[in-house]
């Protein structure tokens, strides 16, 4: 595989699992209240940032690194709440949260660093670097959100 094919089955990869990350909220906030509605709404919130950047690596909106740095240093700047709205026993409905949250906290919060940090790097990388190194880094941050959502979020139901 090229290069240029790498990067745009990365690309491709990040945009689904971002679009997986934005879809999996619709329609879920029904009934939630406190801090379940909290970190639904935050979520939410990040899968939009995801999916405007999704759609400008896909080509369906003009590319912008300008709006890529903002949207990468919105997610980055949110992401130190996530842990905060998942305090023990926050599982009622329509929580998405597995109790496996709990039981590995500790990998719950270095998976919650993780994101704060490719965030941070997607937000350098889109003001000074090129076109290519910010759909690699993109990519990197889709996969830090599903690879938490794997872990930590029950499955959809079909």
């Amino acid at each position: 595989m090229t290069m240029n094919k790498s990067v745009l089955f990365l690309v491709s990869t990040a945009v689904l699992l971002s679009g997986l990350f934005v879809t999996g909220f619709v329609g879920a906030h029904g009934g939630a209240t406190g801090v379940v509605k909290e970190r639904m709404e935050l979520m939410k919130s990040l899968g939009d940032r995801m999916k405007e950047m999704g759609a400008m690596m896909k080509g369906k909106v003009a590319f912008s690194s300008e709006v890529i740095a903002a949207n990468a240093s919105e997610i980055q700047q949110a992401s130190p709440d996530i842990v905060r709205l998942f305090p023990e026993g926050s599982l009622k409905k329509p929580s998405e949260a597995l109790p496996r949250v709990w039981e590995e906290w500790d990998r719950f919060n270095e998976m919650t660093d993780r994101l704060i940090g490719e965030a941070g790097k997607l937000n350098d990388v889109a003001i000074t670097g090129t076109r290519r190194e910010i759909m690699i880094q993109f990519t990197k941050v889709g996969k830090t959100c599903s690879s938490c959502h794997t872990d930590f979020r029950k499955k959809k139901e079909k």
